[in-house]
């Protein structure tokens, strides 16, 4: 029995010892040498089992032989040493999992590292394409843009700083901005920066910096680092010097309008009083006595309502609110025909020069000295005796005036320089005296209305006012340029115009007449509306009275079929004079009408009551104006 327990057991083992070595080619992955061991057991346990099932069934006992005990003992053996080998090889399995663990885990590694290493190179392109774009930006800003440490050292600026303040290279040495920016030793405490650093908050300022000679815009935004602590800021400097000067330009056009929308008003009045004092020195003149003393006081009273109408005709000048003539004139003809007045003018110790030079190419006419602008002569002339007597003014002890024309073209240089005109061909007058001159604050003020720098009573201040308005209402330009102890230098830019092919024909004189014709006269002014009445009745009309617009019409309507002429005051209560005639006009088609107003032409314009074609005359009328008015409409 026991022979056949060992036979059995060492088959058993054997073939556990093959299932092993199976094993460890899973183990080991040595396929080849174990496939062979395994392989050998394999076939040693059939025929063992074959000898084994032989021996059985022949009946015979199965012998316990050396050999059957060397083959259980050596199956002991193999199945022991495959089973330690096994769990050898084990170890090395696992170790070879864990390598191959790592391995993984190492090219796990590694493309996360190539990863973060290519992400790390796409941040910083980007990260260079930002500060490069952040440069750029900060570069192309027009305003000086400085970054300051707290101590006032400028460590950044960009383009427009650099070239403006001069400054060094930031990244050699420290420079402090006030250095710079107001050529001083230490930061003045006036400054938006030295705020900013002391209090922590942005501070804004305005002034002008002599360092740099422009009007300045300062602002700093303080810079904190993360806990909030003040490191420095960031100083914004913008040049507002062009601002300043249109800014002061537009606060000098609205007062010089303001003034004129005064003085219109002003004259309104004044023509209406000088209106009745005229009127009636005229005619208390042609019922006196020549050569009586009553004579040569209404004279005085004459004359002084004269040069109070000049006064006026000033501030009209100055508002560009008076009626003018504008024709087509030599301007050389008129410098020319006023030179001997301007002689008696400036008087013996000022000497004068004219200089009248021919105009640009496109307006030379077969070497004639001609040109033309579309000018009214007499207030042209006005401007040349005003300025002449400006300069005497200036040169007490003597000196010279010259006056120079000659042709100019403004081009977009010359507008931006100068920063007035608009484009294309300028006729130029220059007028320019060796007197005391002028300093900056006096020379602003030179064309304001009731300035004047003489004493009191010596000047109305109205004379450079005239002048300015004359021009602007030609649509022309004048600048003063004066320096104080260097004289004064007027240049007045009038537009070209091309030479007129023929003269207008001069006006036929019109014999003073009255008439016997009904006038219906509608004034709201009462002695202005006396005077009127007695001038005309004086001259042989028969009048009809109205104190405003309605009654004039309701007046008209129950003597349309006599009424010859209406003289018509253009402002009046209730309905305007225009507005009269158009109701007159239904009535009677036919019907004449003379327009008077002590208000200016452009008022009236805008007022919409002044329209091209009708017949107007200007308060103060002395009253033979007035008769040769009316019977010049009357007779059409």
């Amino acid at each position: 029995m026991i022979p056949i327990i060992i036979f059995i057991l060492s088959i058993v083992l054997q073939l556990a010892a093959a299932i092993f070595a199976i094993l460890l080619i899973r183990i080991t992955g040595r396929k080849l040498a174990w496939i062979l061991i395994s392989l050998a057991m394999v076939l040693i346990v059939p025929r063992r089992i074959f000898s084994f099932a032989a021996l059985l069934s022949a009946g015979k006992e199965i012998p316990l032989t050396i050999p059957e005990i060397i083959a259980f003992i050596v199956s002991c053996l193999m199945l022991a040493g495959v089973l330690r080998i096994r769990k050898y090889f084990h170890s090395i399995r696992l170790a070879e999992d864990s390598l191959r663990a790592s391995e993984k885990k190492s090219h796990e590694l590694l493309d996360a590292a190539l990863k973060e290493n290519e992400e790390r190179k796409k941040m910083e392109e980007k990260l260079f394409q930002v500060t490069h774009d952040w440069e750029d930006t900060f570069n192309s800003i027009a305003d000086m843009v400085t970054v300051h440490d707290k101590d006032f050292n400028i460590i950044h600026a960009n383009k427009a700083a650099e070239k403006i303040l001069g400054l060094p290279s930031i990244e050699e040495a420290k420079e402090k901005c006030y250095k710079y920016f107001h050529a001083s030793e230490n930061p003045p405490e006036w400054c938006p920066c030295y705020q900013s650093i002391k209090t922590g908050q942005s501070a804004t300022f305005e002034l002008f910096e002599p360092h740099l000679n422009m009007h300045i815009e300062i602002r700093d935004i303080p810079r904190f680092d993360s806990n909030h602590n003040l490191i420095g800021l960031v100083h914004v400097v913008r040049d507002i010097t062009e601002h300043r000067k249109l800014e002061e330009q537009l606060r000098q056009s609205q007062k010089m309008e303001a003034v004129g929308t005064l003085t219109g008003g002003v004259a309104h009045d004044f023509n209406n009083i000088l209106t009745a004092i005229i009127g009636y020195g005229h005619i208390l003149k042609m019922k006196l006595e020549q050569g009586s003393q009553l004579m040569t006081y209404t004279d005085q009273i004459l004359a002084s309502a004269d040069r109070a109408a000049h006064l006026t005709q000033s501030l009209l000048a100055f508002s560009r609110k008076q009626v003018i003539n504008p024709k087509a004139v030599n301007l050389n003809e008129i410098t020319a025909s006023v030179e001997k007045l301007l002689l008696r003018i400036i008087g013996e110790d000022i000497e004068l020069k004219t200089i009248l030079n021919p105009p640009l190419p496109l307006f030379d006419k077969g070497g004639q000295r001609e040109i033309m602008v579309l000018a009214d002569a007499g207030q042209i002339e006005q401007v040349l005796m005003n300025l002449a007597a400006n300069a005497r003014d200036a040169m007490p002890e003597g000196g010279t005036l010259t006056i120079e024309t000659g042709t100019a073209e403004l081009d977009i240089n010359f507008l931006k320089i100068h920063e007035y005109g608009k484009h294309g061909k300028y006729a130029v007058i220059t007028v320019t005296d060796t007197g005391h001159g002028m300093d900056e604050k006096t020379r602003q003020r030179v064309f304001e209305p009731f300035f004047t720098t003489r004493e009191v009573g010596k000047g109305t201040g109205l004379g450079l006012s005239m002048v300015y308005g004359i021009i602007k209402q030609h649509n022309g330009y004048i600048n003063c340029y004066s320096e104080p102890g260097r004289g004064t230098i007027f240049r007045i830019y009038l537009p070209l115009i091309e030479k007129e092919t023929e003269k207008a024909k001069a006006e036929e004189h019109i014999a003073l007449s009255g008439g016997t014709e009904t006038i219906l006269l509608a004034e709201d002014e009462e002695e202005v509306r006396k005077l009127m009445k007695l001038v005309l009745e004086e001259a042989g009309y028969k009048v009809i009275e109205a104190v405003d617009g309605k009654e004039a019409i309701e007046k008209f309507g129950e003597n349309k079929d006599s009424i010859n002429l209406l003289l018509l005051d253009m402002i009046m209560p209730k309905i305007n004079g225009k507005g009269v005639y158009e109701e007159a006009k239904k009535i009677k088609p036919d019907v004449k009408a003379l327009f008077s107003s002590g208000y200016p032409a452009d008022f009236i314009h805008k007022k919409g009551i002044l329209e091209e074609g009708l017949n107007f005359i200007s308060k103060p009328a002395p009253p033979h104006e007035l008769l040769k008015m009316i019977r010049e409409v009357l007779d059409k």
